[in-house]
C-alpha cells in the first residue's frame, strides 16, 4: 500500500510524448493507442519509471463512455496492463481519470449521467491499479461526482487535483480554500494542483493549499507557461529551472511532486535526483469553516445563519412549496444574503409535499444564485443525503441527536460527504432541564463524531433554545450549557428566536438573547439577519435573567413601545376568583376556593367561578392583552384552586367525571412547548390529562387510549417532517377506535391537513379547551 506521507515522485507529461512518438494526427484519441499501438504507450510509461517516478499514470485521461463509447472498458483494461508491465514492480500504477468535458447541469449533462460515466470508468478498472488519480478538474461539481464514483465503486486510495488560473481560481470560479475544504473531508488520500501554470506560479498556491488541509499535498505543474513556435507548443523553463522551482515547493512540506504539460522524462529524472528526503510540513492549524463552490466562510467570530428558508409558521412559504414556486424560495435566500447572512439554513419539510425532491431542487437553485454555504436541515437521513450529494460545497448538517438511530444514520453521512454537523443536546429521554444534562449529551455526541473521523472543528453543539416564557430559567440553562461546551473545543450553534415564544415585541428578547449567547462563545446563530443590528433593552435582559418582577415589567414596556393601550384586566368589581386567576395569584385563588366551598359544592365552584375565570384568561390571551407567561401563571393559579376542590371531593366521595384527555407529541418530534401549554390550560378545566410526553411511539399512544377509553386524544407536531407520524398515529388508533375524537395542533399543522388525516384542528390551548367542552358536553 502506498504511503502518502513519504516522498513520492509522480510522472510527467504523457499526451505530448505519445503524440510525438506515435505521429498521431490532430483530433486522434490518444487513449486508442492502448489497443492500436501499445508499444508506444509502454515506452512512455517505462521512460518515466526509469527516470525515477514512483507512480506512473495509465493512458486513460480521456477514457470515458462519452468520448470512447463501448470501447471504453477494453481501452482501460489495456492501459492498466501496459502501465503494470512498465512499472515492473518498481512503481505504483495509478488509474488516470480526467474530466468528462461536459457541463454539469443545464446546457450539459445531469448529475446522474455524469456519475454513471465516471462509475463506468472506475468499474472497468476492477481495482487492478494501485490507486486512482482524478486530475485537472476545473468544476468542483465535476470533481465531487468523480470522487463519489471512485469511492462508491472502488476500494483503492484516491488522489484528486484541480487546475487553477493565475488569479487563484479555477475556470469555474472555485478558489483554493474552498477546494481544500470541500474535497479534504470526502475521503481522498492526497489533494493537489496540476496543469495550467508553472512551478513558479504554483508556489504561492501550494502554500495556500497546505494551510487549508491536513492531508498530503501533491503538485504537478507544467514546464512553465506555454507559447507557440513554428506550429508547436513549447514551454518557457528548462529542466534546471523547473527543478529549482520545485525545490522551493518541496521546502514548504510538499513531498508528492511531478510534472504536467511539457515535463519530459528528463525533467522528472532531474527532479527525482534532487528530491532525496521528505520535508516536514508546518503543523496544520484547524479552522472552523464552511464552503460553497466559490467561497469559504471562516467561523472565526459569530456568524449569522439565515433562518427564513423554512416553512414552519410561514404561510407564503408553505404555499410556494405546494405550488412549486421555487423563485419565491430562492428570493428568500438572496434577500438574506443581501441582509448580512453568512450562511443559509435550508428546510423544505412540509406535509403533503415531496421533501426530498424539493430539497434537491432548492439546493441546486440556491448554489446558482447565492455564494453562501448551506445548512441542510431535515430530520430525514434520506433527504439529508440527497442534498449533500448534490451540494457542491462543504455543508453543515442539521442535525444529529443522542438517539442511537440518529447517531447511526447521520454521522456516517457527515463523514462520507465531508460535512460539518450539528449535535442536538437531547436523547431518548428528551431535553434535559439542567446545564449538566445538556452538556453530558453534547460531549457524548462530540465523542461519537470524533470516533467516526469527523474533526472537532467540524462539530457544533446546539444546547437548545426553549421558550423562557414557558419555563423560567431556560435562557440561563441554554447559555450556561453553551459556555461549558465551548470549553471542550467544540463549536456552538443556536436557533435564537424560540426564546421569545409567547411574548410581545419578540425582536427585543431575541436580540438580547443573541447578545448573551455571543458573550458565552456562540459560533453560529440561526436567526433573521435583520436582527443583528437591534440593540436590546435592559427589560429584555432582566426577563432572560429571571429578575423578580421582570415579566410584568417587560410586558408593560413592550405595550408602551408598541403603542398598545393596556387596560385593567380584572377590575375591582370582578369576582374574587377572576381577579385571583387573571392576576396569577395562586394563594388568593386557593383562599377564594376555600371560602366559596362554605356555600357551594365543588362542581358548582368549578362551573360558576373557576371556569369563567379561565375563559376570561383565554379571551385576554387571544386578543393579545396578556401573553404566555401570564397565561401559564393563570393556569397555575387555577390549579391551586382545583386542588382545594379535589380535596373536598375526595372527602365527600364525589367521583371522577371521566373526562380523560390523552396527550402526546408525536414520534420523532422532541418539541413539547405547545403540548405542555395545552396540558397546563386544559387540566384546569376539569379534564384529566394523561401526558405521554414527547417523541411518543405509535403503539404507546394506542396503549394509553386503550387504558383510558372512552377519552379524547391530543397530538402535537412542531416539525414538518413528523407531521406524517401524526397521520400514522391517528390511523393506528382509529383502526380500533374509529369514533375517537383526535385533536391535533402544532406550528406545521394546518386545518386542511388536520381534516385530511382524521383530526380536529386546534390552533392553541384555548381552541383545545373549546373543542373538549363540545366533545364532553
Amino acid at each position: 500500500m502506498i504511503d502518502f506521507s513519504k516522498k513520492i515522485i509522480l510522472d510527467g507529461a504523457t499526451g505530448s510524448l505519445l503524440t510525438e512518438r506515435s505521429g498521431a494526427p490532430a483530433g486522434y484519441r490518444l487513449e486508442r493507442l492502448n489497443l492500436e499501438n501499445p508499444e508506444v504507450v509502454y515506452s512512455v510509461c517505462r521512460d518515466y519509471v526509469d527516470a525515477g517516478s514512483n507512480v506512473v499514470y495509465t493512458n486513460t485521461f480521456g477514457a470515458n463512455p462519452l468520448k470512447l463509447g463501448d470501447e471504453t472498458g477494453a481501452i482501460i483494461k489495456a492501459a492498466i496492463d501496459i502501465a503494470r508491465k512498465a512499472a515492473d514492480g518498481r512503481a505504483y500504477v495509478a488509474l488516470d481519470v480526467g474530466p468528462l468535458g461536459k457541463l454539469i447541469g443545464e446546457g450539459g449533462i445531469s448529475f446522474e449521467e455524469a456519475y454513471e460515466n465516471y462509475a463506468a470508468v472506475i468499474r472497468a478498472a476492477e481495482d487492478r491499479p494501485d490507486l486512482i488519480v482524478i486530475e485537472t478538474m476545473t468544476d468542483i461539481a465535476d470533481a465531487r461526482i468523480a470522487l463519489l464514483a471512485a469511492k462508491e465503486n472502488s476500494s483503492l486510495p484516491v488522489m484528486l487535483s484541480m487546475s487553477f488560473e493565475g488569479n487563484g481560481r479555477s475556470a469555474f470560479g472555485t478558489d483554493i480554500e474552498s477546494f481544500a475544504r470541500i474535497i479534504s473531508g470526502m475521503g481522498v488520500s492526497a489533494i493537489g494542483i496540476n496543469c495550467s501554470l508553472g512551478p513558479v506560479e504554483m508556489l504561492p498556491m501550494a502554500r495556500r493549499l497546505i494551510e487549508c488541509t491536513p492531508l498530503p499535498v501533491f503538485i504537478k505543474p507544467n514546464a512553465g507557461m506555454p507559447r507557440f513556435e513554428n506550429g508547436r507548443t513549447v514551454y518557457d523553463i528548462d529542466k534546471r529551472q523547473f527543478t529549482d522551482a520545485m525545490n522551493a515547493i518541496h521546502a514548504l512540506g510538499v513531498n508528492i511532486l511531478g510534472g504536467c504539460c511539457g515535463t519530459t522524462p528528463e525533467y522528472i529524472s532531474m527532479l527525482a535526483g534532487e528530491i532525496k528526503e521528505e520535508v516536514k510540513r508546518p503543523a496544520y492549524k484547524p479552522v472552523r469553516a464552511l464552503s460553497c463552490g466559490t467561497s469559504t466562510v471562516t467561523v472565526d467570530s459569530m456568524k449569522i445563519v439565515g433562518e427564513r428558508i423554512n416553512p414552519t409558521g410561514k404561510k407564503k412559504f408553505q404555499a410556494a412549496l405546494r405550488e412549486g414556486d421555487f423563485d419565491y424560495i430562492l428570493a428568500q435566500g438572496i434577500e438574506q444574503a443581501q441582509s448580512g447572512a453568512d450562511i443559509l439554513d435550508v428546510n423544505v419539510g412540509l406535509n403533503g409535499t415531496d421533501e426530498k425532491a424539493n430539497m434537491v431542487r432548492v439546493v441546486d437553485g440556491l448554489q446558482k444564485v447565492v455564494s453562501k454555504p448551506l445548512v441542510m436541515d431535515s430530520s430525514s437521513p434520506e433527504v439529508l443525503e440527497a442534498a449533500l450529494r448534490r451540494y457542491n460545497g462543504k455543508a453543515l448538517i442539521n442535525s444529529v441527536n443522542g438517539k442511537k438511530s440518529s447517531i447511526d444514520s447521520v454521522i456516517p453521512l457527515a463523514k462520507k460527504y465531508g460535512a460539518a454537523v450539528v449535535c442536538l443536546a437531547l436523547d431518548e429521554n428528551g431535553i434535559p432541564d439542567t446545564v449538566e444534562g445538556r452538556v453530558e449529551i453534547g460531549k457524548r455526541l462530540v465523542s461519537e463524531c470524533i470516533k467516526a473521523g469527523i474533526a472537532k472543528e467540524d462539530i457544533y453543539v446546539d444546547t437548545l433554545t426553549m421558550a423562557q416564557s414557558a419555563q423560567k430559567g431556560s435562557a440561563l440553562c441554554t447559555v450556561g450549557a453553551l459556555g461549558e461546551i465551548k470549553k471542550t473545543g467544540a463549536g456552538a450553534i443556536l436557533g435564537v428566536s424560540n426564546i421569545s415564544f409567547g411574548m410581545p415585541h419578540r425582536e427585543d428578547i431575541n436580540a438580547c438573547f443573541l447578545q448573551m449567547a455571543r458573550e458565552a462563545g456562540l459560533d453560529l446563530a440561526i436567526i433573521n439577519p435583520s436582527l443583528i443590528n437591534i440593540k436590546p433593552s435592559e427589560y429584555a435582559r432582566s426577563f432572560l435573567l429571571d429578575v423578580e418582577g421582570a415579566v410584568d415589567a417587560y410586558i408593560a414596556y413592550a405595550a408602551k413601545t408598541d403603542s398598545v393601550k393596556t387596560e385593567d384586566l380584572a377590575p375591582a368589581g370582578a369576582p374574587d376568583m377572576t381577579r385571583a386567576i387573571v392576576g396569577g395569584m395562586g394563594g388568593a385563588a386557593r383562599e377564594t376556593a376555600e371560602s366559596l366551598l362554605r356555600e357551594l359544592d365543588p362542581l358548582d365552584v368549578a362551573a360558576k367561578h373557576i371556569i369563567p375565570a379561565l375563559d376570561r384568561v383565554g379571551e385576554l390571551y387571544e386578543s393579545g392583552k396578556i401573553f404566555l407567561p401570564q397565561l401559564i401563571a393563570a393556569a397555575d393559579s387555577a390549579k391551586q384552586a382545583f386542588a382545594v376542590l379535589e380535596e373536598k371531593m375526595k372527602a365527600s366521595g364525589v367521583k371522577d367525571e371521566g373526562k380523560r384527555f390523552v396527550l402526546a407529541t408525536v414520534k420523532g418530534d422532541i418539541h413539547d412547548i405547545g403540548k405542555n401549554i395545552v396540558k397546563a390550560v386544559v387540566s384546569n378545566y376539569g379534564f384529566k390529562v394523561v401526558d405521554l410526553g414527547r417523541d411518543v411511539d405509535y403503539k404507546t399512544v394506542l396503549e394509553a387510549v386503550e387504558k383510558n377509553y372512552p377519552c379524547a386524544l391530543g397530538l402535537s407536531a412542531l416539525m414538518t417532517t413528523t407531521a406524517q407520524n401524526m397521520a400514522e398515529t391517528i390511523s393506528l388508533v382509529k383502526e380500533k377506535y374509529p369514533d375517537i375524537p383526535v385533536l391535533v395542533g402544532g406550528a406545521v399543522i394546518t386545518p386542511e391537513y388536520a381534516t385530511s388525516i382524521g383530526g380536529i384542528y386546534c390552533k392553541d390551548a384555548n381552541a383545545t379547551v373549546k373543542a373538549l367542552k363540545e366533545i364532553f358536553a
